[in-house]
């Protein structure tokens, strides 16, 4: 069923179709998956009735690097009268820490193409990569330094670890997000941009030191990109909390959004009846 936001017909269907996950061919129907949680669990945004959210989107595609390949997708999208909440979605998939074997020669954790010099088969600067942006050499550091501390805590990439966060696929978001207020100067004017891990809190998950670094040191590179570019916003943090959590605090998510009457025990009930006694990456 289509739905209208700023005047805009829209389709969830075609949303999943168009995305980079290829979801509807096969995740979206088992009863574990994320993309299926995520539309159960917000698609009821999508109707008019809750005027206050004035934009909605499933599998919203972000600008990509300059260099060509796929732009990154957001779970969810979510705008407000005074917020753009950008949602990574995690049900009960183990997370991916490695971009490549870092045990083998030249390969790494992260994508060189977000802080080499030169990267590529034509070489492409890192200016250009980034579309000339100030900020390109800061998130370069970042980069770089984040690629430094994967390597510096070999706990956090142990064999058989599970939990849910993923650094590669979070800097993939932050650079598109990055270009993306970039682009929509009008649309993000004294907003407040979020960019949320809500995830499904299973038996055995830790916030762990990698989390909690990297919100840190993302935190950090957030405060100065927006100096930088002088973006007119309100605020833009980085986040992340269970939809256990989310679902007892109405708030959480948004001031301006307050979940049905019902859902939260619907989705509470349907979800721990798909876990049952498993641990994460025990699907």
């Amino acid at each position: 069923m289509p739905y209208e936001k700023k005047g805009e017909k829209k389709y969830a269907i075609l949303q999943y179709v168009r995305g980079a996950g290829n979801e509807l061919e096969e995740k979206f129907w088992q009863d574990h998956s994320s993309s299926r949680m995520a539309f159960d669990l917000y698609s009821w945004m999508q109707e008019e009735k809750y005027s206050e959210i004035k934009d909605f989107s499933f599998e919203f595609q972000l600008p990509r690097l300059n260099s060509g390949g796929m732009g990154p997708n957001m779970d969810v999208y979510i705008e407000t009268e005074d917020e753009i909440i950008f949602v990574e979605s995690k049900f009960t998939e183990k997370a991916n820490l490695n971009y490549r074997n870092p045990n083998k020669k030249g390969e790494t954790y992260l994508s060189p193409a977000y802080y080499a010099n030169f990267h590529g088969k034509d070489q492409m600067t890192l200016d250009k990569r980034f579309y000339d942006c100030s900020y390109a050499e800061r998130f370069a550091i970042f980069t770089k330094e984040w690629e430094e501390e994967m390597i510096a805590h070999p706990s956090w990439r142990k064999r058989g670890r599970v939990d849910w966060f993923e650094p590669k696929q979070e800097t993939c978001h932050l650079c598109g997000i990055f270009f993306y207020l970039k682009q929509h100067p009008e649309l993000i004017k004294e907003k407040s941009i979020r960019l949320l891990n809500i995830y499904w809190k299973m038996d055995g998950d830790e916030y762990s030191d990698m989390e909690r670094a990297f919100l840190s040191k993302a935190q950090t590179l957030i405060d100065e990109v927006v100096k930088i570019e002088n973006f007119q916003i309100k605020d833009f943090k980085i986040g992340a909390f269970s939809i256990q959590e989310m679902l007892d605090n109405n708030s959480l998510l948004s001031h301006h959004i307050h979940f049905p009457l019902g859902l939260s025990d619907e989705i509470k009930n349907r979800n721990s009846a798909i876990v049952g006694d498993r641990k994460r990456g025990q699907f």
